[in-house]
């Protein structure tokens, strides 16, 4: 009965095709997906493992085609076998060079504005305490920064190396909120968007110097939250 509710479903789908028909597919495979998001959740966030599982079961109700012979279900967890991907290319994360470029404005942000706060250098225990950011963290964070700015000549820090797996920053870009979205792309540089001072994202999203800081933090938190490391 399960199999043919399914494929009764995708029929409905196929005649159809709309968000609406397409839930209706997706809640009948619901079983199915849950299983399989069951074996991948591991050390991710099981909201974060299940919007990939519904992506693929959505992706695999659009590519199926019944006169290949395979049910609706096996071939919805084949592409749902993808999930394996989910915890290697979120590790490759804080190793992208947007998220290194986050992590240097967030980090030049709460300098300025402690230094704003209280005229003069901000202490470790106040930067600490602005950035939600452990002693050993920081303390290794500034070292790699003085590096990269003594190699690039007296610039500011360019990270540059490699991504492990490009799709991740994707990923966890299309899973922001519009106006997280909007810093992200315009703190990074990501997806080619010209890189904007913190008055003028502040001006853009009408947020406070302190709010903005907020935004930013969250963004990094965000991305330590699916890899299981990162700033600790």
């Amino acid at each position: 009965m399960g199999r043919e509710q399914d494929i009764l479903s995708w029929q409905e789908w196929k005649q159809n095709p709309n968000a609406s028909s397409l839930q209706k597919v997706l809640q009948s495979l619901d079983p199915l997906i849950q299983s399989e998001v069951n074996k991948q959740a591991g050390t991710l966030a099981r909201p974060l493992v299940e919007l990939e599982a519904k992506r693929l079961a959505a992706e695999a109700i659009e590519s199926y085609r019944p006169n290949v012979g395979a049910a609706l279900g096996t071939h919805v967890t084949n592409r749902l076998k993808k999930l394996s991907r989910l915890n290697y290319t979120h590790q490759a994360a804080a190793r992208t060079p947007e998220y290194q470029t986050l992590q240097y404005n967030t980090y030049r942000n709460a300098e300025i504005s402690l230094e704003e706060k209280f005229g003069r250098a901000p202490t470790v225990e106040e930067m600490t305490d602005e950035l939600g950011w452990s002693k050993p963290y920081l303390s290794k964070f500034q070292r790699t920064m003085r590096s990269e700015f003594v190699e690039s000549g007296g610039t500011a820090p360019i990270f540059d190396q490699p991504s492990d797996d490009a799709k991740v920053i994707d990923f966890i870009y299309n899973d922001l909120a519009p106006k997280q979205k909007f810093i992200f792309q315009h703190t990074t540089g990501y997806g080619g968007s010209p890189i904007l001072t913190n008055n003028q994202l502040m001006k853009k999203t009408k947020l406070t110097q302190g709010q903005l800081s907020y935004q930013k933090r969250l963004l990094i938190d965000r991305i330590n939250d699916t890899t299981g490391g990162g700033i600790s």
